[in-house]
């Protein structure tokens, strides 16, 4: 009988078809302050709009000749504190989203400049701190702690979405992929099925972050073959 880890290889290899040919995963891996503004505005919302607010902030951090790809949670926050704090930052950069459909919740660029101020309040400026921090499983846990007492991300979802685009292996997979791993196996928790992924590349040979990125692509019915996009 195949073990799950064998059965997950060989629907990947069925339905994702070559790696060679699978889309790049792409995030910030040397940009903290795009991993939080990303990972942030992605709730909730098409993600047309949040690339829109990418490039409203690199296109901002160009005119200061400065590379928003390497910026880090202080860089953030001195840009929010240029634009005058983060209701104008929100007007000129970000949107007027809220954290949540509770009454009165803060705005999204709130939460921005909350995480990014819990990060430097831990030592982690950089994706290369964050990287260090995801480490050592006791100040993970206490980066975990500091971001989810944001207004808004109780749930842990932008952590671990955050993690993805620093190209940081997360704790657990996203909703799209762990149901895929499910469908393949039977029910796994979602901390389960990031393991299983992570197995299945490492027997393959695969880059790990490429394969979720890729399963994710075919569960929700995106391309997954670069050719195969007009």
């Amino acid at each position: 009988m195949h073990s799950d880890i064998e059965k997950l290889h060989e629907a990947c290899l069925r339905d994702l078809g070559d790696p060679q040919r699978w889309f790049s995963t792409g995030g910030y891996p040397d940009s903290l302050a795009l991993c939080v503004i990303d990972s942030i505005y992605s709730t909730g919302a098409q993600y047309a709009t949040v690339e829109k607010i990418i490039a409203r902030y690199r296109g901002y951090r160009a005119t200061q000749g400065s590379d928003a790809d390497t910026d880090g949670a202080v860089d953030l926050l001195q840009n929010i504190a240029e634009l005058g704090g983060p209701d104008s930052w929100a007007t000129q950069i970000g949107n007027r989203r809220p954290t949540s459909t509770t009454a009165n919740a803060p705005l999204k660029s709130v939460a921005v400049e909350q995480v990014a101020e819990a990060l430097v309040a831990l030592g982690v400026r950089t994706s290369a701190d964050l990287r260090a921090v995801t480490e050592e499983d006791d100040r993970r846990e206490h980066a975990k702690i500091a971001w989810c007492g944001v207004p808004g991300q109780r749930s842990g979802v932008t952590w671990e979405y955050a993690l993805k685009l620093a190209q940081i292996p997360g704790a657990r997979a996203g909703r799209v992929v762990a149901a895929y791993v499910a469908r393949q196996i039977g029910a796994v928790s979602a901390e389960r099925a990031a393991e299983m992924v992570c197995e299945v590349a490492n027997s393959a040979g695969w880059d790990a972050f490429a394969l979720d990125h890729a399963i994710w692509r075919f569960g929700s019915g995106r391309p997954h073959q670069r050719d195969l996009v007009s």
